[in-house]
C-alpha cells in the first residue's frame, strides 16, 4: 500500500489524481463501511452508502480544507448519507411480502443478529459495532464520536449487554413455544 500520508494524497487529489483517491478509498473503506453498518444494521445498504460516500467524497474533495482530516471528514459523509437514508425509507415502508424475501435469504444465525443489533439504538451501536467489525479500540471511539473515553467504554459494555439479552430473549420464547 502506499504510504504517503493522508495530506499528501489530498493535495494530489486536488490537482486531479484519482490514484491517489483510490489510496484513500483502500485505506479508509472499512472504517466508513463500519460507521454505515453501525447506523443502518444491515449490510446490504451499508455497503450501498459506505460506496455512495466515497463517491461523493470523490467529487467534493477540492472543499476539504486540511487533508490530514479526510477520515473524520469522509465518516461525517458516511454518517450524514446513513441518516437521511434511514429518514428516506421511514417515509416508504416495504410490502411484507418483500421483507420475507429478504429474511429468506440470509442465514437465520446472522439474520438474528443482524436484527437484534439493529433493535439497539443509534447510540450503542455504532460504538459497538465501531468495536467488533472495525476492530477500533474505545480511545479512537470517544475521539470519532466526540465522546470521552469512559463514555465510550460504557456505551460499548451496555450494548453487548444489550445484545446479549436481545438475543437470550429470542432464544428463550423458541424454547416456550
Amino acid at each position: 500500500m502506499d504510504d504517503r500520508l493522508d495530506e499528501t494524497l489530498v493535495c494530489a487529489c486536488k490537482q486531479g489524481d484519482t490514484d491517489a483517491y483510490a489510496v484513500l478509498v483502500k485505506r479508509h473503506y472499512r472504517h466508513v463501511f463500519a460507521l454505515c453498518l453501525g447506523v443502518l444494521g444491515n449490510v446490504h445498504d451499508a455497503e450501498d452508502i459506505a460506496q455512495d460516500a466515497m463517491l461523493k467524497g470523490l467529487v467534493k474533495i477540492k472543499k476539504l480544507g486540511r487533508g490530514e482530516q479526510f477520515e473524520a471528514w469522509i465518516l461525517q459523509i458516511a454518517k450524514n448519507l446513513s441518516i437521511d437514508f434511514l429518514r428516506r425509507r421511514r417515509r416508504v415502508k416495504p410490502l411484507a411480502g418483500e421483507q420475507l424475501m429478504q429474511a429468506g435469504q440470509r442465514s437465520q444465525e446472522n439474520h438474528e443478529l443482524e436484527q437484534a443489533v439493529r433493535r439497539l439504538p443509534g447510540e450503542l451501536r455504532i460504538p459497538l459495532v465501531m468495536y467488533y467489525f472495525d476492530k477500533k479500540n474505545a480511545k479512537t471511539i470517544a475521539e470519532e464520536l466526540n465522546i470521552s473515553h469512559s463514555g465510550a467504554c460504557q456505551k460499548i459494555r451496555t450494548a453487548r449487554k444489550e445484545l446479549h439479552k436481545l438475543l437470550t430473549e429470542r432464544g428463550q420464547d423458541e424454547q416456550r413455544m
